[in-house]
């Protein structure tokens, strides 16, 4: 029970006794004794002559004061008597004396302090019992402790109150997101030495998944058109990046090649995880995969990108539609977004032709278009070279963004987000973002040859080797010196594609270098 209830009970306890103590004042006041306008015993309650501008507490300790000197003037009034030998009266008779003995005794003490009364105690002296009282209002430590201790109590409850709506918010903002319960331990990884093994678990590898699912509407299926590797240090923070070009000839299941986006498409995030570790020699810790179309959405909650037009990219056309390459793709996504629903066919020409080349604030449908066009931008690796440039753009703005903005985000955009990652891991890794920082990025293959195998391949990006690739890649992504992939899986791929496409080390006519 708190002080206050516990004041308020002992107040109206006073109010129910009987009317002794009004009958006493009233003689007081008629023999001309002065009085107190103090409570003279516990049972005689609150006397009304108390100032009305006194606070809570203060009544309160003023009533414990001279609840406590009574109580001392009746026990010195008895001792007296004892000594004096006088007979002692009865329980009643003695009480109301004893109260009256005090209240005169404490109406003189307030009207003129006498140097005869030294021996007794007063507030800042020491009392009988041998206890230093402060100076000042007695009690005031213990009040101060139980004011002390509400204001503790009222601070912890608005923490909290804070604390729970904050879990209430991430768990609104997160609870759109597809979580995906696959089992990472039970996606193949090939049998990597212990060396290997321990370094990688160093490092938090992360597959990105940009998937056009126009056709389903979902996240399980679909052309991943973007496929980007990301390897965080777990001490330093540092972060790189590799885009796996998605025409690159890989072995998607065993026995069956093909472009390495065939396999996400027709076999689900696993079979593509699968295909990346058994390739790669990787053991991804997680994956995150985005409607490629949400990108539009990020990019315009974030006011736009500055990206750069370049004459190529004006003059290119689509050698199958023969219409201009960059603004077909724009007009395609803003036709699909129906980003202008005033528009007859939900785009505009202002958005899609560039008169000259320059740096231009693009919104969220002309990025994608930027990111998807590959006629002039030297095909599938130039285009994965803008599609970095477009993360680490959005990276930087959304570590310098508000709240607001990222709400915004988090409402428009989780909804198309699908991850294996769990609530604890997004959350630790969205409280270490502004530590992060991306250190380099870069294609896969690093050199390679494009040709067309077969109909049914169509032209395809070939690593020249997948062996001496995968060497380089451990060494980017882990700063693992001389790594040698594994003899049973990648160094048997790579002779497979060699012997299907005769393609050697010597054979490669593009070399990717660092961004």
């Amino acid at each position: 029970m708190s002080n206050f209830e516990d004041y308020d009970l002992r107040r109206s306890s006073g109010a129910t006794r009987s009317s002794r103590p009004t009958n006493r004042t009233s003689a007081n006041r008629a023999s001309g004794r002065p009085t107190s306008g103090r409570p003279v015993s516990r049972s005689y309650g609150r006397d009304a002559d108390i100032s009305p501008d006194l606070s809570l507490d203060d009544e309160i300790d003023l009533y414990d004061y001279d609840l406590q000197s009574e109580s001392m003037s009746a026990s010195r009034s008895s001792a007296s008597r004892s000594a004096s030998g006088s007979r002692p009266r009865s329980s009643a008779s003695s009480h109301r004396t004893s109260a009256a003995a005090a209240h005169s005794s404490s109406a003189r003490r307030k009207k003129k302090p006498s140097s005869s009364h030294s021996s007794r105690p007063t507030r800042g002296t020491s009392s009988s019992r041998g206890r230093n009282v402060p100076s000042g209002r007695k009690g005031s430590g213990r009040n101060g402790k139980k004011k002390k201790t509400r204001r503790t109590i009222i601070v912890v409850e608005i923490v909290v109150l804070l604390l729970l709506l904050l879990i209430f918010f991430f768990w609104n903002k997160f609870g759109k997101v597809n979580w995906d319960n696959i089992n990472m331990d039970e996606i193949e990884v090939n049998n990597l030495d212990t060396e290997t093994e321990e370094l990688l678990s160093n490092y938090t590898t992360l597959a990105l998944f940009g998937v056009d699912n126009r056709s389903n509407g979902n996240l399980d299926s679909g052309n991943s058109d973007t496929i980007i590797l990301v390897s965080i240090n777990n001490d330093t923070k540092e972060v790189k990046m590799v885009s796996v070009q998605r025409d690159t000839y890989l072995q998607i299941t065993e026995g069956t090649y093909r472009k390495c986006n065939y396999a996400y498409n027709h076999g689900g995030v696993e079979t593509a995880i699968s295909m990346l570790n058994t390739n790669l020699d990787l053991k991804i810790s997680g994956y995150v995969s985005v409607d490629f179309y949400a990108l539009a959405t990020i990019v315009d909650d974030l006011g736009g990108l500055e990206l750069e037009i370049t004459q190529k990219m004006i003059d290119t056309d689509n050698p199958e539609t023969h219409q201009n390459a960059l603004a077909g793709y724009i007009a395609e996504v803003e036709n699909v977004l129906n980003y202008y629903p005033n528009e007859e066919d939900g785009w505009k020409y202002s958005d899609c032709y560039f008169d000259s080349p320059g740096t231009y604030t693009l919104n969220g449908a002309q990025v994608v278009g930027y990111c998807r066009n590959r006629y002039a931008v030297d095909n599938d690796y130039g285009r994965a070279e803008n599609q970095r440039a477009v993360i680490k753009q959005i990276i930087e703005k959304a570590k310098k963004a508000n709240v607001a903005t990222l709400n915004d985000i988090a409402n428009d955009v989780f909804p198309s987000i699908s991850t294996s990652l769990s609530l604890s891991q997004v959350l630790s890794m969205a409280a270490s973002v502004g530590d992060y920082e991306i250190a380099d990025s870069t294609g896969f293959p690093f050199a390679l040859k494009d040709t067309t195998i077969s109909k049914t391949t169509g032209s395809v990006l070939v690593p020249c080797t997948l062996s001496s690739n995968v060497s380089q890649l451990h060494e980017f992504l882990y700063d693992q010196q001389d790594y040698d992939p594994t003899d049973d899986m990648v160094d048997v791929i790579s002779d497979h594609i060699v012997n299907e496409t005769g393609f050697t080390e010597d054979s490669a006519t593009i070399t990717q270098t660092t961004d």
